[in-house]
């Protein structure tokens, strides 16, 4: 497993069990995380039509894209979760919903955006339950290699987001078992996150680390 993969899965897995407790560095890390992977997969096209190529270029695109996207998520804080939950509720409409009864055309990018509008509604109105339901599935598919640094770069090369598509219900094998490991880690990473807030850890964070709470408008106490 490559270094990327390593620091995919950790991103991961902090974002599963910890992602609504973290608030602000929660929506700073998801907004990382989804600026340099879109840097990394429209980089060709960005630096073709700027003149621009080489592996420079490239970490230059995804350096950028990553800095916009944390930027963009710490300032925006009020509608923080609008942008990571159009891009989960789109993935899911593209991956979960379109499959049902279409295999391609317009209608599956319809259908994509308006899963992201959707998604968008839901995270700016339900702003915690919305967090973790955003960072358990971002996570849980960092963590279970669902997404991995090969699908970004095949999404790349095509650029198509087919190669980034996933069944939420596979399997995987742990162990020498195939057990559906992104459905595990999200289950736990929701009901954890859950916990968290239940027993008042997230009000003792609130003390230790500065800004937690900020996306809830002080809710972390509820």
């Amino acid at each position: 497993m490559e270094l990327i993969d390593i620091g995919l899965v950790l991103a991961g897995l902090a974002l599963v069990f910890f992602g609504a407790a973290l608030s602000v560095y929660a929506t700073a890390l998801l907004g990382l995380v989804i600026g340099a992977a879109g840097g990394y997969v429209v980089a060709p096209q960005l630096l073709t039509a700027f003149g621009v190529g080489g592996t420079i270029g490239l970490a230059a695109a995804v350096l950028v894209g990553g800095a916009l996207g944390a930027a963009l998520a710490y300032v925006a804080l009020s509608f923080a979760t609008a942008i990571p939950a159009f891009v989960v509720g789109a993935y899911i409409g593209l991956s979960v919903i379109t499959p049902v009864f279409t295999e391609g055309g317009l209608i599956r990018y319809l259908v994509m955006v308006s899963a992201g509008i959707v998604g968008a509604l839901l995270g700016v109105t339900l702003t915690k339950f919305a967090l973790m339901f955003i960072t358990a599935f971002i996570g849980s598919a960092l963590a279970s290699g669902s997404v991995a640094m090969a699908d970004l770069t095949a999404a790349r090369d095509g650029f198509s987001p087919d190669p980034i598509l996933f069944d939420p219900l596979g399997t995987a094998p742990v162990l020498g078992v195939d057990v559906p490991l992104f459905g595990l880690l999200f289950a736990l990473g929701v009901l954890s996150q859950i916990g968290l807030f239940k027993l008042g850890w997230v009000a003792r964070l609130a003390t230790v680390l500065p800004g937690i709470g900020r996306v809830f408008g002080g809710d972390e106490k509820a």
